[in-house]
Order: C-alpha cells, then structure tokens, then sequence
C-alpha cells in the first residue's frame, strides 16, 4: 500500500500548495474553506500538508519524463540526432530558458516551500499534537527539504536559501548562496536533525515515507559528493550495520510495481495509475502549472524510454554502445542460483536494457524468430531502456499510449550504499574492503566477482569497460589499487548497476570527469564511424542501420566552465533583484 497515492486526492481537492505562489492562499478568505486561523492546529492538518512535499518528488524534473533530458547528457545514453533531446542536451545547447533548467528550479523550490511550512507552523504552541509527533513530522519535511537542496546546489552550484515561510513573497528575494553554503547551513542541519527523530520503519499503509535510513544515506551521500571519505563512510557503515536493508534476491525487483518498497528501498517515490487517473498531458503529476491541466499520480518516465516501442520513434534516450558492451561484459557465474535457468547474460543486461538476437520478447514482440533473424532495431540502435517500463507486457495493455506508469521510482537503494561506501573506502586507500563491498553488489546479481577474477586470474582482474570490438583484443588486466578500484567503479560498478536511475550525470560531474569520459566516448564512437560497413549489424552489438554520432560533436562542444552546472533559470535572474547583490 503506498500512501502517498492514497491520501494525496484529498489534499489536493481542498486547501494548500498548489501552485508556484503558494504563499497567495494564506492572505485570501473563504468562509467554507480552512484558514491559516483554523489550519496547522491538528495532526490530520500537518499530514495533509506534509503528504504535498512528498508530492513534490513526483514533479517531472525529480523523477519523471524530464529527468531523461538530464539522462542524455551522460555517457550512458544516445539520441537520435534528429530528436530535440540531442540538439538541446547532448549538444549542449539548453540555456537559462529551456524548460528544463527553468522548471526543474521552480519544482526544487515548491518542495522547499511546503516543507518550510510545515517547519515553520510546527512550532506553534497551539498545535494539539504530542511533541515526539511534532519532532516526527518535522523530520520529515527537513528530510525532504535537504533533498531538494541537495538536488539544486548540484544542479546549479548554489541556491537561494530560505527555509522559513514568508506570507508576503517580496521575502523571498535573497542573495544567490554558494553549494557550500547551501551544504553547511541547510542540508547538513536537516539531515543531523532528521537522523536523531525519523523511525527505522513505517508500516506497510505508509510505504514511501522517510526512515532513519533515508537520512543517514543521504547525509553520507552529501559527504561523498564534497570528498569528505571518513564522514562519508561512517554513516554509510551505520546503514549496513543496522541490518535494516539487504539486496533484493532479484535485480529486477528494482523496477517493477510488484517489487516495490522491497528489502533493498531506502527512498522510494510513489506511483499510481489508478489513484487519479492519468490524463493526455504527461508533463505535470502535481499541476504547479494549474489552469487546465490534470493532475495525477502517474509516472511518465516510462515515455521517454518506449515511445519509439508505441507511437512511433520519439525516444528520448537509448543506450549507448559503451553501455550495452559493458552489460554484455558482466559475465555470469554459471554455478549461481540466478543462472540456474540457463541465462547465458547477466540479470543486470537483461532487466536494463533490450539487445537484439537473444531475451525473447519486449512489449510482446519477438525479437529473434525461428530462424535466429533479428527483429530490426530502429534507426542505428542497438538497444533500448527496460527499466522502469512495463517491458514484459503487452503494449495493449499500456495506459494513455505508454506515456504513463504506475511504477515508483527508486531514488536510493542499498547497492548505491553498498558502491558509495566502496567508493568512499578507497579513497582512503582501503581498496581491499572496497573490493569487499562491489562484490556484494556483483554477487547478487549473479556475475563474477572481483575476487574471482583475482584468485584464478594470477592476481588481476579485466577492465570491464574497455571495448574489446574496438581494440580487438581481450580486456586488459590489471591488478587491485586504489587507481584501478577507482576506474572499476567509476566505469563499470556504478554505470552497469545504476544505469537509467539519474546518477550518471551527477556522477561525472562530482568526479570531475564529464570531458575525459565523453572524450572516450567520441573515441570509441569514431572508430565505429569509420568501420561501420564491416560492423554494422554484426555481433557483439548488432548495431542498426548506420553509426548514430552523438559523442563526437558532444565531446567537442563540452565546456566545463559553461556546462557543468546548470545556469541560473531566467525567471529567477528577472524576478530576483536581491540575486546577485
């Protein structure tokens, strides 16, 4: 049972927080309306109100159609060049009007200012609620609003901070602050707080709501990203430690509505189709925009990834040949449990992405026929997204033409702890232990693991993510250190576990290395431009009709100074006078 689909109708047909100036509710009257003197005074009140700042993690630009947009600036993804995806992100061409840059600020900020009602309301002394609920529900909402700052200091290398509610909007004009300061003086102070008053659990009516665990992953997490390696794998360990959380038995479990809130959900964004049914328009779940547009509780992610599949080849991302021979190089374990049905490729390649000449079906279209030819990819594709869609269903059966889904999206998980905790280890010269914690991750899905590789390869294991179609020849060996660890994780571990779940980018661009991988993108890419006519169609890729170039020009447009981070969204700069003062 998610709550969040459950309980939000009610909110959303009633009170508050409906658009960008939520602010304008509480200076108006109605007499057949609660008001700011008969709100905020009981639990139900603040449960509706908090449920609104859970609602804003379904906004598109968190997690639904517009975080494919994001998607494709990674190394992980390709775009038709005719496709608008390609020209504005893959090009680099978004600028501080696109709508993306512009609305993924304003969704950021609606969340920020629910959850700034409820921390500012809630201390109230009139409130008749219990002071541990108060603490509880509080926690809550900062949780939240330390996500959504955390997603904007990333984003855009700084923020405005406000983190109490102002009635009259002219308050909220402040300086633009730095990342560090929207770290130290926001993000880092909600989560300590949120940490000491969240429960380990909730019960299975609330599924969806922030745990201990939610906090503390995410306070270390905030600590990777600033390079800070002991604070980062201190809360990381008390996540593992807690025995709370362990890997789902299937990888797969990860991306479907049935295995929603499993053992392995550490942050979890509801979905529904059947609470609020979804309408024509896939661009708003929670309507900030108002005036005709209907909500719902609907993802729309599923659209950007099978839309070639259901109306007609507007993909928005697929994956790219780097991706999907990486996948092809996790090489299972026979002797696994997860291969005991005769797999000959890795859970993580067959619940990710579909690639031709083997897996079966795909929307129920068969993609190998009895005489082993190939069902024809679209365009020069070699594969497309399965995750977060309904890949093993009948396209029939998709609701609103395949542009919305009932499945949650998966913001946290534990194999992330599990690979940021590696990662963090390492980076203090413990390579070894890492090893340790990438092999959990390995093992559950049923591949070889580094030790393995390492005790029956004379002390070595392969690098995964060199092209063996390029250079013709088997993966290099190297042996365990901290270098190699590292590009294990940073080119093989995280990209092929993680792949179509909105890090890649945040990841690159934290390690400083968006130019050299799509540099070695464009390399790679290019060899296949000028050997097409003998690859094409030809295994271990099976590419499509011609060689789609999109990394080449990406590399070479890349500037980090100008598109690192998002720029300040125009409507901000013009309604902001204070901004940069």
């Amino acid at each position: 049972m998610k709550f969040i689909k459950y309980s939000l109708i009610t909110l959303l047909s009633s009170i508050l927080l409906i658009g960008c100036n939520e602010d304008k509710f509480l200076t108006q009257s109605n007499v057949n309306a609660l008001t700011p003197e008969t709100f905020w005074k009981t639990s139900e009140h603040f449960d509706y109100a908090l449920n609104t700042v859970y609602a804003a993690l379904q906004f598109n630009t968190v997690s639904g159609f517009r975080t494919s947009n994001e998607m494709a600036l990674s190394d992980l993804s390709k775009s038709d060049t005719w496709y608008a995806t390609y020209t504005t992100y893959k090009l680099f061409n978004f600028t501080n009007s696109d709508p993306l840059v512009q609305n993924k600020w304003a969704e950021l900020y609606i969340g920020i200012n629910r959850a700034n009602q409820i921390a500012t309301f809630i201390q109230n002394e009139d409130i008749d609620m219990l002071p541990e609920e108060k603490l509880e529900v509080e926690a809550q909402a900062r949780t939240l609003r330390a996500f959504y700052y955390f997603e904007l200091a990333n984003t855009y290398n700084g923020a405005v901070i406000n983190t109490t509610y102002y009635a009259n909007s002219d308050s909220l004009n402040k300086k633009l602050n730095t990342r560090a300061e929207v770290i130290s003086q926001v993000v880092i102070p909600d989560l300590e707080f949120a940490a000491q008053h969240l429960p380990t659990s909730w019960s299975n009516m609330e599924a969806g709501r922030v745990t201990w665990g939610t906090a503390v992953s995410l306070l270390g997490k905030v600590y990777l990203y600033d390079g800070k390696w002991a604070e980062a794998a201190a809360e990381f360990k008390k996540v593992i430690d807690s025995g709370m959380y362990s890997l789902s038995t299937d990888y797969v479990d990860n991306f479907t509505e049935e295995g929603e809130h499993n053992s392995e959900s550490i942050f979890e964004v509801n979905y529904s189709t059947s609470v609020l049914p979804p309408s024509a328009n896939r661009d708003w779940v929670d309507n900030i925009a108002g005036g005709n547009v209907t909500p719902s509780e609907a993802s729309s992610l599923e659209h950007s990834f099978t839309h070639i599949l259901t109306a007609g080849g507007f993909n928005v991302v697929t994956p790219s040949q780097f991706l999907h021979e990486t996948l092809l190089s996790d090489e299972i374990n026979p002797d696994h449990p997860a291969n005991e049905a005769g797999e000959t490729h890795s859970q993580r390649l067959t619940s990710s992405i579909l690639v031709p000449r083997f897996y079966g079906a795909y929307f129920n279209r068969v993609w190998e026929d009895e005489n082993g030819d190939m069902y024809p990819m679209g365009g020069g594709h070699s594969g497309y997204v399965k995750k977060f869609t309904r890949w093993n269903t009948g396209i029939s059966v998709l609701d609103n033409n395949g542009q919305t889904s009932p499945i949650n999206f998966r913001l946290i998980r534990y194999a992330d702890v599990l690979l940021m905790y590696a990662e963090a280890l390492n980076e203090e010269g413990n390579f070894t232990d890492a090893m340790t914690y990438i092999d959990m991750v390995r093992e559950r899905a049923g591949v070889y693991t580094l030790q393995h590789y390492v005790s029956t390869n004379g002390g070595t294991f392969p690098k995964l993510n060199i092209s063996q179609e390029v250079t013709g020849a088997p993966h290099p060996q190297v042996a365990p250190s901290q270098e190699s660890i590292r590009e294990h994780i940073r080119y093989v571990e995280r990209p092929v576990e993680l792949s179509f779940e909105g890090h890649r980018w945040d990841d690159l661009r934290r390690w400083d290395i968006v130019g050299e991988a799509l540099d070695r993108r464009a390399a790679d890419e290019q060899w296949r431009l000028d050997n097409a006519q003998t690859i094409l169609g030809q295994p271990p890729l099976y590419i499509g009709a011609y060689i789609i170039q999109n990394f080449v020009e990406q590399a070479k447009k890349y500037n980090p100074g100008v598109h690192k981070f998002f720029p300040i969204p125009a409507n901000e700069v013009q309604t902001n006078p204070d901004l940069y003062e």
